[in-house]
């Protein structure tokens, strides 16, 4: 339990850049949903809004690392990218193949990306 105590702190900050990437994400998916953009071309937009907003919020206020900005981006852009392509491939099957609405199919497909990503992000990305 030492070991992860002092992580606590980082990670409800985590936490919270995290929800407001995903308004930004899911908000902006909404919005294009009801002016009847395709759901994959909104998910792919609203999938880059949030990922300049988490990447912000996570290089400066979560990991509070101000160097190395390019290394630090093209490391968050591939498993950004790897991350959409997981919620773009599951959204294509929630919505496609098993019928499900396409708003609520964003949350269930965005669900598995989340968990791994903090330590994905401390470990890898932020070193």
């Amino acid at each position: 339990m030492k070991r992860f105590l002092p992580h606590l702190t980082r990670f409800a900050l985590y936490i919270f850049s995290g929800c407001s990437a995903a308004v930004a994400d899911i908000g902006s998916y909404m919005l294009m949903i009801n002016i009847n953009v395709w759901y994959i071309y909104a998910s792919i937009i609203s999938g880059v809004i949030g990922f300049i907003t988490a990447f912000l919020l996570h290089k400066y206020i979560v990991f509070q690392k101000k160097e190395a900005f390019m290394r630090h981006l093209g490391r968050y852009f591939v498993v950004d990218m790897i991350n959409l392509s997981i919620v773009t491939g599951l959204l294509y099957v929630l919505v496609d193949l098993w019928s499900m609405d396409p708003m609520p199919a964003k949350f269930v497909a965005l669900a598995p990306v989340v968990l791994w990503n903090f330590f994905v992000y401390k470990f890898v990305v932020y070193v």
